[in-house]
C-alpha cells in the first residue's frame, strides 16, 4: 500500500500552491503515461510504415531543429506573442509588426525573424494552472 505523509488533502512540498494528493497523483499517472509513449508511437510506425517515413504527401523530413526556451528571457508578450486587445498593463510597450504569415505578428524587436517566419513553426499554445507559479512550469 502507498502511503503518502503529510497534511491530509495538501501536498507535501508547497503548501501556498493548494494542491492535492489527487492532483499529484494525476500528473504522476500522466507520467507514467508518457514512459509508454515512445514504445506505442515505435509500434505505431512500424504498423503504418508510409506514415513515419515523411509525415504525408508534400512533407519533407525534418533535418534539424531549434528550440528557442527562454527561462528567465524576454516576456513572450514582448517578442513573439504582441497582444493588441488587451489593457495597457498587459500590452507590450514595443510595438507589433506584420511577418510572411497574414494574420500573424511579432514585436519590432524581431524584425528579421518576421521576414522569414513563413518557413518556420512558432506555438503560442502554453498554458498553466498553479497560482503563483509564473515561469510556465506546468506548461
Amino acid at each position: 500500500m502507498l502511503s503518502v505523509p503529510g497534511v491530509p488533502g495538501k501536498d507535501l512540498c508547497d503548501r501556498h500552491l493548494g494542491q492535492t494528493r489527487r492532483d499529484i497523483l494525476r500528473v504522476g499517472g500522466s507520467a507514467m503515461m508518457g514512459l509508454g509513449l515512445g514504445a506505442m508511437l515505435q509500434a505505431q510506425a512500424q504498423a503504418n510504415p508510409g506514415l513515419a517515413s515523411g509525415g504525408g504527401a508534400g512533407w519533407g523530413k525534418a533535418k534539424s531543429i531549434i528550440l528557442v526556451y527562454l527561462q528567465g528571457g524576454p516576456s513572450h508578450l514582448d517578442l513573439w506573442d504582441p497582444k493588441e486587445n488587451v489593457p495597457d498593463n498587459v500590452k507590450s510597450v514595443f510595438k507589433p509588426i506584420d511577418t510572411k504569415l497574414p494574420g500573424i505578428k511579432v514585436t519590432e524587436l524581431l524584425p528579421n525573424i518576421a521576414s522569414i517566419l513563413d518557413k518556420t513553426t512558432l506555438i503560442r499554445s502554453m498554458s498553466y494552472t498553479p497560482n503563483g507559479l509564473f515561469n510556465h512550469t506546468a506548461a
